[in-house]
């Protein structure tokens, strides 16, 4: 094999390596083009790091089945758990570099920091890499084999035993957490 080869065949093989190591962390324009409809979306917002690990963010989000807003949950102060959407998995993204519709509001959870972080590590370690459910209406009571993001952040707080739905019943959603006694917003990005 010409040197020329060999160099050709090392960078693909490092380039598959690198790709390999950012899975979750990046998202493709296919991805977030299913994410949601959001035609009537005029500003995107970054959502930015948080002030502690077991934060929550919640953005505007319409999907193709009406107005149901996201959410997601801080594994660290820097990196976000979500599920994107339909056609994706949920995958851990930087916050950073996270664009959401605005308002983007985000809010810590009233227990402690380590139930906080157990909660965070539960999203991380167990929910991460399943694929999207489009069954908001019973998204509490079907498993976690598919996660929305209102089930994804409600199943890494229900492993504390802290129980983020507003209203109870068979389904959780954004809004249900968001509006729920245990939260509290403490920023508000425009």
């Amino acid at each position: 094999m010409s040197k020329a080869r060999r160099i050709l065949a090392s960078s693909v093989a490092a380039a598959a390596i690198a790709g390999t190591a950012l899975t979750g962390l990046l998202v493709t324009p296919a991805q977030a083009a299913e994410m949601s409809s959001d035609s009537d979306c005029t500003e995107k917002v970054t959502v930015g790091n948080s002030r502690y690990k077991g934060d929550i963010f919640h953005s505007y989000a319409k999907l193709a089945q009406g107005t149901d807003n996201h959410v997601g949950i801080f594994y660290t102060t820097k990196v976000v758990v979500e599920a994107p959407g339909p056609g994706s998995r949920s995958q851990a993204r930087t916050a950073a570099t996270l664009t959401k519709c605005g308002p983007v509001h985000k809010m810590y959870v009233k227990t402690t920091q380590a139930g906080r972080d157990s909660a965070a590590d539960h999203a991380y370690r167990k929910l991460r890499g399943k694929p999207f459910d489009t069954h908001a209406n019973k998204n509490k009571v079907n498993g976690d084999h598919e996660l929305n993001g209102a089930e994804l952040v409600w199943r890494a707080y229900r492993s504390v035993d802290v129980d983020l739905d507003r209203d109870g019943g068979t389904d959780v959603h954004a809004d249900d957490i968001k509006n729920d006694s245990s939260t509290v917003i403490y920023n508000t990005r425009r």
